[in-house]
């Protein structure tokens, strides 16, 4: 199979070279420049008339593009006016485009891979530039999308090589199930699975291990442009994977004329800048009295004790590295009117700040596109992803806390002993953290990914006005999982250490067919399209796990005891088939409906419930064609829109039935699992509505788009806790209901428009609104038990009006109430006015031990400031992003605090009175009798254990981040053509998270505390044992031949 590959993609490239050989076409070089101001253009389109062939403008403006004398040169432009120039006996041609008053005729990627102008769309939607993105250079292009896109937010899940991050647009709309969009590449949806936990035997938690999202495949040297599908309105055909909306990925074709090679390669080294502060003067004991065996930092001042020599080690500085990234991009494309060819391979090495930290990625990618006959267009592409990571442990078990949590007077770095035993910190205890040295290099959590993706697409012109498209993809991955603890390290000394190997193998098999009619009557334009598709996704993961290594360092099951041995396969398949239809009208080129409809069936459902079938429509109106606009010179454009689609989505797979689990008792057999049926369950149904307005003014030099939208999720498919009786614990079951309203706004200006300077603004706002308007089965309170981090606080949605809930409480917290992004933990007890409850013995505030709102991670609003410089050969590009709002539990200071390890106990000599009332039956009175106890913190070992999980909610958290900068520097065309080598080329130097300006007191409040695979709302605003982002400094180089 391998040599079949490589004498296949051989084939392709030496096929395409050949077609450039042999085409007899002159090389026809040139400069074009805007009419308005002289300014070069880059991004212009040329194309031979009546071919496929044609180029791009530079950043200078200028072209080079093969072809015959008789040609026809069509030049095009977003804004301009299209030309056409004869070729002629000319070598050189030099063009000035007219800037285009009256239309907009921007065309972007819609639904199913189907090209619009924007001007006749609905809803809303926003384009990324994949150029953008690549100068963020970064590895996962998920990351490059924050801050540039209205309505999209994005969360890291850690700051080392190879982590994952978590896209949400508008929002939250599910409680349960996944809310990140629907990928699609190509015009197919691609797997953007993240492993889960809980298919190993252990049945972790989305806590400890982060494993990669697998868009993060894609590479974005082979991005040409990402679209923004926001809501339903805008990815209603795409169907249940897209009920939160979509991201849409166009990829490079190559291009026509002679062959063209280009390589792109980059350095980047990165360093941790940002980390949680502790205390450097008190040792481990408790009550001001030292005992190195106490995990605690309550005793004595270690300068007195001698304890160390009172020395302080920089464990954090000597702990972290210099993170290095290489990347390398090599890309051969070319071809002629009849076939194109694009071949792009890179290789990424990213080794991270943390040791032992690594990722490496190979990708290859292979494009081809062929005009078979006058009417039978053909595009391939097959796409290789290698990735090898390897990732420190995290949360309770990782290398940060147990970073936190060691002797600031002992050097980390020794971390065995003489014997090349584990040195501990005192005794054998296990709770004894690990060294974070011993942590990285005895333990290990790896991953290695075999990933396929290939897609064949064929489109045939019936007629002039019937067109025939069918498209067919598979995208096949194998990941081999391993997780090595040691038998000396604290999560493996009860169980003498453990090995636990996982296989997954996963398939998505898809395609679509659509046949489309166009036919115009006068002014009347009239598309019709009419569609099926069908998506195959399977699972299948098989692990083993031992215990009891007899080598303690030999990572193999081998090493483990037989008997403690055991296996867990899980298979989750699932199949959806859908019919579906598009009807667009368009009038005068100024009034547009679109009405969709699409039904689908899921595997996943009961019989009778598995088939819905869910509307569109959408409808925009170009105001600024009537005659009454025709003679303004200030708004160049105007249009209103309004959309209202539903959705639905499905169930996990195999949960509408009981099912049977191995029994692990003696006598072997079979039993029910925790989890009954339910063959009554329903899709979960949403409906969404969005209105907006586009303006263009002066000559589109200032435009502005502005968008409000209400979706409701209702009938939500979730987890709930069944009655005993039922003879099980869990069931999915039907009910609540979720809103989410807000604002969007873009607005683009260019200040400055010369012929060597441009200036151009863009500044993203979204305001973001959720609601719970009620949960399932009435309850208070629906959380994911994989937020459940540190302590006695998780994320939840809580229900409105809490108080009903509790009547036998005087008060109840309502920061958080009736949200879907809260906070639910531990907080005090108090009076009906809100004053903390004290108790009169002890002087200590009184714990309310019921889970209530005690925060929302909502923001008020995010903002997006990108700012793009040019003059002359130099660019430059600055992106800021920019919150308000939103509470962060700070779980880290909550550790250090509860042990002694922050600087906020550093006046523990010190009197205290918590500001309160007594609890002495006269709290709920008009008098109640204010806290006047003092409470040295130094002599009482439960004061600092008093403080709830309410006092570590950090609220109202704003930021400003410069999320990317980069300075580029192309080579002038008079410089490159006096030589014969370089077509092009430039040099860049960029950062990432350069600086962040913020009111946190913890490290990043820009925080996730569990993987990309937790469902639900997941653990955004989560600071516990989570790496923040490192700062990035990267310089390269681009060349083409």
């Amino acid at each position: 199979m391998k040599k079949l590959l490589h004498r296949s993609m051989a084939f392709l490239v030496v096929f395409g070279i050949c077609l450039t050989t042999w085409a007899q076409d002159r090389l026809i070089s040139g400069k074009v420049t805007s009419s308005s101001d002289n300014s070069v253009l880059p991004g212009v389109s040329i194309v031979v008339k009546g071919t496929s062939k044609g180029t791009t403008t530079d950043a200078n403006g200028e072209f080079k593009v093969n072809a015959p004398t008789n040609a026809t040169l069509i030049f095009s432009y977003i804004g301009y006016i299209r030309q056409e120039v004869k070729v002629g006996s000319n070598n050189t041609i030099n063009v000035s485009l007219e800037n285009d008053e009256n239309i907009l005729n921007e065309v972007v990627v819609t639904a199913l891979g189907v090209k619009q102008e924007k001007r006749a769309l609905g809803y809303a939607v926003q384009e990324v530039k994949g150029q953008d993105l690549l100068d963020s250079q970064r590895d996962n292009f998920m990351m490059g999308l924050q801050g540039r896109v209205a309505g999209l937010q994005m969360t890291p899940t850690s700051g080392t090589a190879g982590g994952s991050a978590v896209i949400q647009l508008r929002g939250a709309g599910s409680i349960g199930n996944s809310n990140q969009p629907l990928y699609v590449v190509d015009g197919l949806p691609i797997s953007n699975n993240t492993f889960a936990q809980g298919a190993l035997v252990s049945d972790r938690p989305n806590r400890d291990m982060d494993y990669q999202n697998r868009a993060a495949d894609i590479n974005p040297n082979d991005i040409e442009t990402v679209t923004i599908l926001k809501g339903p309105e805008a990815a209603a055909l795409y169907g249940i994977e897209a009920a939160n909306g979509a991201i849409v990925i166009t990829t490079k074709k190559g291009g026509t004329g002679r062959g063209k090679i280009t390589y792109n390669g980059s350095l980047s080294i990165r360093d941790v800048y940002r980390f949680p502060e502790g205390q450097t003067t008190y040792g481990r004991g408790f009550n001001g009295v030292f005992n190195p065996n106490n995990f605690s930092y309550f005793g004595g001042e270690v300068s007195q004790i001698g304890e160390g020599g009172g020395k302080v080690y920089d464990n954090v500085g000597n702990f972290f590295q210099q993170g290095l990234r290489q990347s390398h991009n090599v890309t051969v494309e070319g071809g002629s009117e009849k076939a194109t060819y694009r071949l792009s391979t890179s290789y990424i090495s990213d080794k991270g700040v943390v040791p032992t930290n690594q990722m490496d990625q190979i990708n290859i990618r292979l494009t081809g596109v062929g005009q078979i006959t006058k009417n039978l267009r053909a595009t391939t592409s097959f796409n290789y992803i290698g990735t090898n990571n390897l990732q420190p442990l995290r949360s309770a078990q990782g290398f940060l806390i147990g970073m936190l949590a060691f002797p600031f007077y002992l050097d980390a770095r020794q971390y065995l002993t003489a014997d090349g035993r584990r040195f501990r910190t005192f005794g054998e205890d296990a709770n004894d953290l690990d060294n974070p040295f011993f942590n990285v290099y005895k333990n290990i959590n790896s991953n290695r990914i075999n990933r396929t993706v290939g897609n064949i697409q064929l489109d045939y012109n019936v007629t002039p006005w019937l067109t025939l498209a069918g498209i067919l993809g598979a995208d096949i991955f194998s990941t081999r999982y391993n997780r090595f603890q040691h038998p000396e390290s604290n999560a493996g000394i009860t169980a003498k250490g453990f090995v636990e190997n996982a296989t997954e193998n996963s398939q998505l098999l898809n395609g679509n067919f659509r046949a489309t009619a166009k036919k115009d009557f006068g002014k009347l334009k009239t598309s019709l399209m009419v569609g099926t598709t069908v998506d195959d996704r399977r699972y299948e993961t098989t692990a083993i796990y031992g215990e009891q290594l007899y080598l303690p360092d030999f990572n193999s099951i081998n090493n483990t005891l037989n008997s403690t041995q055991r296996n867990k396969s899980t298979l989750l398949q699932r199949r959806l088939v859908s019919v579906l239809g598009s009807l667009n009208l368009s009038y005068a080129d100024m009034l547009y409906l679109t009405v969709t409809g699409r039904n689908d069936w899921s595997s996943t459902l009961p019989v009778q419930n598995n088939s819905f079938f869910y509307p569109s429509v959408s409808l925009g109106f170009v105001f600024t064609e009537l005659p009454a606009f025709e003679q303004q010179q200030v708004l160049s454009y105007g249009k209103v829109r309004f959309a209202y689609a539903e959705v639905g989505n499905d169930a996990t797979p195999y949960r509408t039935r009981p099912r049977l689990v191995p029994q692990t008792t003696t006598g072997g057999g079979f039993l029910y699992d925790f989890y009954g049926g339910n063959e009554n369950l329903r899709p979960e149904r949403g409906r969404s509505f969005e209105t907006g307005l586009e303006l263009r003014f002066f000559k589109n030099r200032v435009g502005l788009d502005v968008t409000y939208f209400n979706k409701s999720n209702f009938d939500q498919i979730t987890t709930q806790r069944l009655s005993y009786g039922t003879g099980f614990i869990f069931g999915l079951l039907n009910g609540g209901e979720i809103r989410n309203s807000g604002l969007e706004a873009q607005l683009n200006i260019t200040p400055i428009k010369a012929k060597n300077v441009q200036w151009d603004m863009n500044l993203n706002f979204t305001r973001l609104l959720n609601e719970v308007v009620s949960l399932p089965g009435e309850v208070a309170e629906y959380y994911n038990s994989d937020t459940w981090l540190y302590g006695n606080v998780r994320a939840s949605a809580m229900a409105p009006n809490q108080s009903s809930f509790y009547p036998n409480l005087s008060y109840v917290n309502t920061r958080g109430e009736g949200k879907t992004t809260a906070l639910a933990g531990y907080s005090y007890l108090r009076n009906k006015r809100g004053d903390i409850l004290v108790s009169p013995s002890t002087g200590l505030p009184i714990s309310n031990p019921v889970f209530l709102p005690i925060g929302d991670r909502n923001p008020k609003f995010m903002v997006g400031f990108q700012n793009s410089v040019r003059y002359k050969d130099w660019s430059l590009s600055v992106l800021l992003d920019i919150r308000r709002g939103g509470d962060v539990f700070n779980g880290n200071e909550m550790y250090m605090f509860r042990n002694g390890l922050s600087t906020r106990v550093l006046d523990r000599e010190n009197p205290y009175v918590f500001k309160g009332v007594l609890r002495d039956g006269r709290e709920d009175s008009d008098a109640p009798t204010p806290n006047t106890i003092q409470v040295t913190p130094q002599f009482r070992s439960d004061f600092y254990g008093a403080f709830t999980e309410e006092s570590f909610v950090e609220k109202d958290i704003n930021w400003v981040r410069l999320r990317d900068v980069t300075l580029r520097y192309s080579f002038p065309q008079s410089i490159l053509d006096k030589q014969k080598i370089f077509r092009s080329g430039s040099i860049f130097v960029s950062g990432n998270e350069l600086f962040l300006l913020t009111n946190y007191t913890g490290a990043d409040p820009d925080v996730n505390g569990t993987s990309a695979g937790t469902l639900g709302i997941g653990a955004r605003g989560f600071d516990y044992g989570t790496l923040a982002l490192p700062r990035t400094i990267t310089a390269g180089l681009n060349f083409s031949f």
